[in-house]
């Protein structure tokens, strides 16, 4: 992950920490109008004083706690559904991708859709193993094909939603777009995925993950 990465979830928690600040005014408000670039090293600076004496809206909602958060994020000590995990001795046997524009709920259109949330799965359980964004500038490639990209290595991507081409197109790089009801949780699908990982394994999935799955233990 580069540090643009880095700085953008860093940005990213912060962001869904303080609702009361629009990305515009957060961003302001971290620049302190010094003309300093906004780095990683800037951000693991600051402290709460001077946060605090430049807080844009009124401050009686910052806590303590709300306090310490903002700081644990700005050194990179992100919320969970943030942090990506790499279990020693583990390898992730499946790896699925979550279109979401938080990191909680899988909501939005694939072809809008500009994160994307990927976990690792194997018989013990999940782990968040990336984060990737849409680039800030894609290039000549088409959207879909920019995001198909994005989710190389992935065996299945979760959407809200999905056009027809946009669903060939990922199946082209092998592969298989789910779609879910609106509201669908990632943990509620993560938690549906490690079920299904525990039972009997839907053909054209076992195929995928290759996997025994014979043909006399199916039930038609």
């Amino acid at each position: 992950m580069s540090d643009d990465d880095v700085l953008f979830w860093r940005l990213f928690a912060l962001i869904q920490c303080l609702p009361e600040l629009s990305p515009p005014q957060l961003l302001n408000w971290l620049s302190q109008d010094n003309g300093e670039t906004l780095d990683l090293a800037r951000l693991a600076s600051f402290t709460q004083p001077v946060l605090a004496a430049r807080f844009p809206v009124a401050p009686e909602n910052m806590t303590r706690s709300r306090w310490q958060q903002v700081l644990a994020y700005l050194r990179g000590n992100l919320p969970e559904h943030l942090t990506v995990a790499t279990p020693p001795g583990r390898q992730p046997q499946l790896l699925a991708a979550f279109s979401s524009q938080d990191g909680i709920t899988i909501n939005g259109h694939f072809g809008q859709c500009r994160l994307f949330f990927i976990y690792g799965f194997d018989e013990v359980g999940s782990w968040l193993c990336d984060l990737r964004r849409y680039p800030a500038e894609p290039g000549d490639q088409e959207g879909n094909e920019v995001r198909a990209a994005l989710l190389n290595g992935c065996h299945l991507l979760f959407c809200e939603a999905i056009g027809g081409p946009a669903a060939a197109r990922i199946i082209r790089h092998n592969i298989h777009p789910m779609k879910v009801a609106p509201g669908t949780t990632i943990q509620s699908q993560r938690d549906a995925l490690q079920a299904m990982l525990a039972d009997r394994l839907p053909p054209w999935l076992a195929k995928r993950l290759e996997k025994g799955n014979p043909l006399e233990d199916r039930v038609f």
